[in-house]
């Protein structure tokens, strides 16, 4: 294969830097840095799965600091994940990244290859635009962040000067620079070169190697500005780390108004405790579901009392009912399996509701128009649910992820519970009637109107 087929093939492998200390987190973890955790996963295995969101499954790790303990966490990864991962202890990786780095050398072939640090959080977008522009025969690209006020801790950042696309200077402490170095770059074995001749002349820092490609016109930046990344290095980064990703699951879902202000906010405290269990997505989606029917079994008794707690263990139900995907996104355990799941219970649920909220409504009064709207209500329901990828999937493509507006099943519930706190169950099986129905036929509108792809 020729160099200009190398340059431009598609990355299969990734080489991550694990020999580092971690000194500055250790007085908080007490375990080798890449086996720190992170709401429910290492430092090492967020790293892997997030290479895998971006097509990766070929890893070589360099390690140094607790090796042993080191590569049996990444051999226990490889199992569950399904991925293969190599191992380096690097010697002398004491001195710096770079001489870590320099112990892959002959290891990762003649394509383009990924290099990423343990301790750095980063959105896989960074690997698929780094794969958008692949780096030249002897060339390596760098993933930069011009957005200096976005960056967490401005002071340790790694600090990059660039002129017209190439990296001018590089360092932590630059006065006149352009971008933070995001610690995710993608490279040729050319890299290998520019870090014998720094270690030749004692310096053994990744930057020190990419200073002599630099020098040369053989590092280049590309822009990923906007992307999330987050050097993970201390006690106060890991607190950012675990607030970012909690606050990101939100806006990885297609939410309605009341789960976006109301269940999304409490959900997300849940799952911040959740995650740390061995509770499986899956068997939180059980768990709302049962909630679901304890609640309905409440409704469908006599009595106000059991109407109004029936009504806010459906809520309840609600809000746990978004805790499985974020738990699922947390520790990168989706599944399409567990989806269907999930939406399967929550149909029954939804029936369940609505048929207790009929009973306690026919049980009191006896008029058949209960029963006409439990009817219409459960069906509407059922329609709104089964419209709802259509939907979602047209007003993602219209709108490219801004907000947009839905009625689902956060609405539904939400009624629910409002209608059996004010005790109100006939007028509540008209309102779930009128509004998922009409809202159904919005939906087939809008689709019906849609161009033909």
């Amino acid at each position: 294969m020729e160099d200009t087929d190398l340059a431009n093939a598609t990355p299969e492998m990734a080489l991550i830097l694990a020999a580092g200390l971690g000194s500055r987190l250790q007085p908080q973890t007490k375990t080798p840095k890449p086996l720190t955790k992170v709401l429910g996963l290492t430092l090492a295995e967020r790293v892997v799965c997030t290479l895998l969101d971006a097509g990766i499954r070929r890893f070589l790790v360099t390690l140094g600091h607790e090796a042993e303990t080191v590569r049996a966490h990444f051999s226990d990864i490889a199992r569950r994940r399904g991925v293969t991962i190599d191992v380096i202890e690097a010697d002398g990786w004491e001195r710096g990244n770079g001489a870590s780095a320099l112990a892959a050398k002959g290891r990762t072939g003649e394509a383009p290859f990924f290099l990423v640090m343990i301790d750095h959080l980063f959105d896989p977008g960074i690997a698929r635009v780094l794969a958008d522009d692949p780096p030249g025969p002897g060339e390596m690209r760098l993933a930069v962040d011009r957005d200096k006020d976005g960056i967490f801790d401005l002071d340790d950042v790694t600090r990059v000067k660039i002129d017209d696309g190439r990296i001018k200077e590089i360092g932590k402490t630059l006065d006149d620079w352009h971008a933070g170095d995001t610690g995710v770059m993608l490279c040729t074995a050319g890299l290998f070169e520019g870090l014998e001749r720094a270690a030749a002349s004692n310096q053994h820092g990744l930057s020190d190697g990419l200073r002599e490609l630099a020098g040369e016109g053989r590092a280049r930046t590309v822009d990923v500005t906007g992307l999330p990344w987050l050097d993970v290095d201390t006690p106060e980064a890991l607190r950012e780390a675990e607030r970012r990703l909690l606050r990101d699951q939100g806006r990885k879902t297609r939410d309605g108004p009341v789960s976006r202000h109301l269940n999304r906010p409490l959900s997300r405290w849940l799952s911040r405790y959740l995650v740390r269990t061995t509770v499986t997505p899956n068997q939180i989606s059980l768990i709302s579901w049962l909630l679901s029917c304890v609640a309905a079994g409440l409704m469908a008794s006599s009595g106000y009392p059991a109407l109004a707690i029936g009504g806010a263990l459906a809520q309840l139900a609600s809000v746990i009912d978004g805790c499985d995907g974020e738990i699922a996104r947390l520790k990168h355990s989706q599944s399409e399996f567990g989806g269907w799941f999930d939406a399967v219970l929550d149909r029954y649920a939804d029936a369940v509701l609505l048929f207790g909220l009929m009973w306690h409504e026919f049980a009191a009064t006896g008029t058949s128009l209960s029963v006409l709207l439990g009817f219409a209500a459960i069906v509407g329901s059922f329609l709104n649910s089964y419209t709802a990828d259509k939907y979602d999937g047209l007003m993602a493509q219209r709108l490219q992820g801004a907000t947009y507006f839905r009625l689902g099943r956060d609405v539904r519930v939400f009624v629910i519970f409002l209608g059996a706190v004010f005790n109100q169950p006939l007028f509540t099986l008209g309102v779930v009637a009128l509004v998922m129905n009409v809202e159904v036929v919005r939906r087939i509108v809008i689709c019906g109107r849609a161009p033909a792809t």
